[in-house]
């Protein structure tokens, strides 16, 4: 069995992709078919257009797909409550209802279905604008897990798969309660905020008839709770793709031949780890930082299940490589810690115990290249990805 082969069987998907996500893989690459995108080969980054350019198009890209967003959330919210405004009072009950659940069933697919459509379309804009034109062949992580597939999840509101992969577990530390808590108040999050504004609303300026009119406050609210929505599918997109490519810039065009072979077996254990223990730290199972733990493993043939994310262990090893290792190292974690987008409260916690007197440097690195891949700037964040032997 060939190395990449071996790395394959330990990398399992728990679930196989869902119903959401094989109609978005399916309209995706029917979109790139369309356009002819397909299979013409993507653009290296030193191809794409400067950071100003990129910025300014996927900001025009996001904001027109929240415009969008927001018409029709406010105006499918608008339709049912004009029913209940024209028809309530003069129906009778049971046909009343009747009419209005139609109405509110109707409305709500009609919202899902342009905001799914919606957003697929602008995962892919961006993805053509980053440079990402395959969508049928090659795969950015095992079991045809692909572009397109990150992708349909980003835009339809997917959670990432749970991936076992040498042994790496990023919700060890996870509450399970706290994780359906979260998931339960995020589902729930436009019912709650409109029922909200409109009863502090009604506590505040009347009884009766004024309670009526303050229905019609949902509807702006669910334009806004739809733009936002949106907003965070583009961004989630963008981040995806740029560090899609930056983990192919970090694994093809700085980890060459000769600068593996400067590396000791403990330094390339210590990469595994670097990626691995801020998985764990992120609690989170980003594509990302799959993608670049699984690029490395394959860099650097290790596919032997260990304990790589725990934080400890890390540490002790960072003692035992010597110290222009360890600045790789401290290059790699501030680099991997930026990956999924975000500086959790734990990586705040423990990302100091491994930088020590250099916590200011790497720290402000990390904050950096997080900032540059959520705003579209791709190159400077090219720039800042760069490992080597030196301090900072």
């Amino acid at each position: 069995m060939s190395q990449n082969d071996s790395t394959k069987t330990s990398y399992v998907r728990e679930e196989q992709p869902g119903f959401l996500e094989q109609i978005g893989v399916k309209y995706y690459r029917y979109l790139a078919e369309k356009a002819g995108t397909a299979d013409i080969e993507n653009i290296q980054i030193d191809q794409l257009p400067p950071d100003i350019t990129l910025k300014s198009l996927t900001s025009s890209i996001t904001a027109f797909a929240a415009v969008i967003a927001f018409a029709i959330g406010a105006l499918t919210t608008f339709v049912t409550i004009w029913i209940e405004w024209k028809f309530k009072a003069s129906m009778e009950t049971v046909p009343y209802y009747f009419l209005y659940g139609g109405t509110l069933a109707v409305m709500l697919v009609l919202e899902m279905a342009v905001l799914f459509w919606l957003g697929l379309n602008t995962v892919y804009s961006l993805a053509c604008l980053t440079g990402h034109n395959r969508a049928t062949k090659g795969s950015c992580l095992p079991g045809d897990d692909a572009v397109p597939n990150i992708l349909a999840r980003a835009a339809l509101e997917v959670p990432d798969p749970v991936i076992h992969f040498l042994g790496i577990d990023p919700l060890k530390h996870l509450s399970k309660s706290k994780l359906l808590l979260v998931t339960l108040l995020y589902k729930a999050k436009v019912i709650l905020s409109s029922m909200l504004v409109k009863f502090l609303l009604v506590r505040i300026l009347g009884k009766g008839e004024i309670r009526f009119a303050f229905n019609w406050v949902a509807s702006p609210i669910t334009g806004f709770w739809d733009a936002f929505t949106m907003y965070k599918v583009a961004r989630e997109a963008r981040l995806r793709l740029f560090g899609n490519r930056l983990a192919d810039h970090i694994v093809t065009h700085i980890l060459t031949d000769e600068f593996i072979e400067q590396l000791s077996p403990k330094a390339r254990e210590g990469a595994i780890r670097a990626v691995a223990t801020m998985m764990v730290l992120a609690q989170h199972y980003h594509p990302n930082m799959l993608v670049l733990l699984l690029r490395l493993s394959n860099t650097f043939q290790i596919n032997q299940s260990k304990e790589y994310d725990n934080w400890d262990d890390f540490l002790s090893l960072l003692d035992e490589v010597s110290d222009k290792e360890r600045y790789f190292l401290l290059d790699l974690l501030s680099v991997s810690a930026a990956f999924d987008g975000h500086l959790s409260r734990l990586e705040h916690h423990h990302l100091p115990q491994a930088f020590k007197e250099l916590t200011d440097t790497y720290m402000q690195r990390s904050n950096q290249l997080k900032n540059m891949l959520l705003n579209g700037e791709l190159h400077a964040a090219k720039e800042l990805c760069t490992l080597d032997f030196n301090p900072g």
